[in-house]
């Protein structure tokens, strides 16, 4: 696996702070920088946004982690993270669909069960993917998608109807795993970003909901908690309440549902390693 990370970086900042001719500039007023995540120029960029940190702003605009895999790393795991790529709004609270928020943490705003079926406005689905999320995490399948892991005899889901918000659009179904949710063991790392592991706790619940605010780590699971179904979430979730977003559980996939996926060349999503222990 080689693992990078990513930067934004204001061109500003960028100039004065950093080697010459580190990364690219996007625009007169952003520059991207990848590197290997155990590069040390990464550190160097951790002690300049702590420093940024302690005057109450960052050094950089975003980062993101990318892992790449051979084909032989994905074909040999026994639990992979589909990570959905294909997003859409507006959410469903903004197309009619209620929630039960009454019962939901008031800590974190987890466990919201919902209320009526999910309503969307169907036509801002992304085209030609076969599973995709709103920004509130609830998630859509394609047609396909739905006979293929039906004709397979797959376990771990149920696909309900999605109701249109105005003229109609494409045919979808929502995804409800069913299946027990997986335990995210210590080894899983989350934190606000890779130099900040939210120590003092300002992004996780206390009643245990909020493994963190981002995913920083490849994904480790209790072997134990898995009941041999082929897709399952995380029992912790990422993310915070803000707005209509909401905190969002890992879906994890079994090697059986992975090779139904890849022979029907389903879009809308990568691939991640994850691992029992």
């Amino acid at each position: 696996m080689r693992e990078t990370i990513e930067f934004r970086i204001p061109e500003r900042h960028a100039a004065r702070l950093l080697e010459p001719g580190l990364g690219v500039r996007l625009d007169e007023s952003t520059r991207k920088v990848v590197l290997p995540i155990e590069d040390k120029r990464v550190q160097e960029i951790g002690r300049i946004e702590r420093d940024f940190a302690q005057k109450g702003t960052s050094f950089f605009l975003g980062w993101s982690i990318h892992r790449r895999y051979t084909e032989k790393e994905i074909q040999s795991a026994e639990l992979l993270n589909l990570v959905i790529r294909a997003y859409f709004e507006p959410p469903g609270s903004m197309c009619g669909t209620e929630y039960d928020d009454a019962v939901a943490c008031q800590h974190c705003g987890a466990g919201a069960p919902m209320k009526t079926p999910l309503i969307l406005n169907t036509r801002r689905v992304p085209k030609n993917k076969d599973i995709a999320q709103t920004i509130a995490g609830e998630i859509v399948v394609s047609p396909r998608f739905v006979d293929a892991f039906q004709e397979h005899c797959l376990r771990g889901a149920e696909f309900r109807p999605v109701l249109h918000q105005g003229r109609k659009g494409p045919q979808l179904s929502q995804l409800v795993v069913t299946s027990p949710p997986l335990k995210l063991t210590s080894r899983t790392v989350a934190g606000n970003n890779p130099f900040d592991l939210d120590e003092r706790n300002e992004h996780r619940c206390p009643m245990g909901h909020i493994a963190g605010l981002n995913q920083l780590s490849e994904l480790y699971v209790e072997r134990a908690s898995h009941d041999g179904s082929d897709i399952c979430l995380t029992d912790k979730l990422f993310g915070d309440r803000r707005g209509e977003l909401r905190p969002e559980s890992r879906l994890l996939i079994s090697p059986k549902l992975r090779d139904v996926l890849t022979e029907m060349k389903a879009k809308g999503f990568i691939l991640e390693v994850a691992h029992f222990e």
